[in-house]
């Protein structure tokens, strides 16, 4: 297959170092919102295995019995019982993801212009859309689902999502003893801010947040953005029974063209051919999901064997061989391992709804 070769007003640098390497991972990081709240897995160079592990430890239950004074001879442990700790590891297999592209010779090849930095996002951008969407993929696909409207399957939504099918989830997980991420606030100083109590994350599309908006309860993030920590794509929260269901939207989220019922054209709903296109607005507590492919730190250029992998890395080849005899053409790529799994099944849900057509 014959590949395409990109002209380009742009110079490429011979040297790669960390800079690059930052530069990639800031415009990667800010397109992956399906990371927040994942619990990072960890795959490490030199390891012999492309297997992660997550160790899920299950809470101990309620001590409720009273300790009795001790009047016997001392013995070991005094005759008390340790409560059994519950472990259980969570294994999955990365793989490799990448993309490049092909540049000619008809620049400088030598100095670090701007618009090498503007090829260096749209790399970014690519890798961080593609891990986006392999991480919104091990949550939508591995999900328990609660359908808007009450039903009870795919065929037969034909709601938009409700402020039910929200109170069902987050008492789902608040019975199962779902750990919260979110600090509570208090509000601030300023006149119109609000108090937000803990709770979890919900990533949704953004046909379904213009829905999510107009649920009775729902606070926009602007009311609190001052006083508490916010991530990119959170547009507010719901409070439901004091928990906080704070919503991030998402282009990447998964749609189902034509999924559910049929009516869509009078239903008000989006669809295709009148049917109704379904969502999922993934909800998690957390460590609920693991995650590879988009580390917390950034790279200091520096590798050592045992060494943690880069989540995303940069590569730029600047020589050319016997396929390129004039030394003509040069290539900027990423690549990146990813894995994701879904630690526990008790904390996480999955609200399949329609979203309002808003040409109508």
């Amino acid at each position: 297959m014959a590949l395409t070769i990109s002209a380009t007003d742009s110079e490429l640098p011979k040297p790669v170092n960390s800079v690059f390497q930052q530069t990639l991972l800031r415009n990667a990081k800010v397109r992956a919102p399906y990371f927040v709240g994942t619990l990072p897995g960890t795959l490490q160079k030199q390891r012999g295995a492309s297997t992660v592990t997550w160790r899920r430890i299950e809470n101990l239950s309620a001590a409720t019995g009273g300790l009795s004074e001790l009047t016997t001879t001392a013995s070991y442990m005094q005759g008390r019982s340790a409560a059994g700790m519950s472990v259980t590891n969570v294994n999955a297999t990365a793989s490799k993801y990448g993309n490049f592209v092909i540049l000619n010779e008809e620049v400088d090849l030598f100095n670090f212009p701007e618009q090498f930095a503007k090829i260096l996002e749209v790399i970014g951008i690519n890798a961080g859309k593609s891990l986006n969407i392999l991480q919104r993929n091990v949550a939508e696909d591995n999900v328990t689902l609660v359908y808007a409207g009450n039903v009870a399957s795919d065929g037969l939504v034909g709601s938009k999502i409700t402020l039910k099918s929200v109170q069902i989830v987050i008492n789902a997980l608040d019975k199962n003893s779902a750990t919260t991420f979110t600090p509570m606030t208090t509000g601030a100083l300023q006149i119109g801010t609000v108090p937000i109590n803990m709770g979890y994350w919900a990533l949704c599309h953004p046909d379904v947040a213009i829905d999510v908006t107009a649920l009775s309860g729902f606070t926009s993030i602007e009311k609190y953005a001052g006083q508490t920590e916010t991530v990119l794509g959170e547009f507010g929260t719901l409070t439901v029974a004091g928990k906080a269901l704070r919503f991030i939207s998402s282009e990447d989220a998964g749609v189902d063209a034509g999924s559910g019922v049929t009516g869509s054209d009078s239903s008000g709903l989006n669809g295709t051919a009148d049917a109704t296109d379904l969502y999922t607005t993934v909800v998690i507590g957390k460590d609920a999901i693991g995650s590879v492919g988009l580390g917390v730190q950034y790279t200091d250029g520096i590798f050592r064997a045992g060494d943690d992998l880069d989540p995303v890395d940069v590569i730029v080849k600047t020589e050319g061989g016997t396929s390129d005899p004039f030394d003509e053409i040069r290539t900027v790529a990423w690549k990146a391992w990813h894995t994701g799994a879904l630690l526990n099944t008790n904390w996480a849900r999955g609200i399949r709804s329609g979203a309002t057509d808003l040409t109508q």
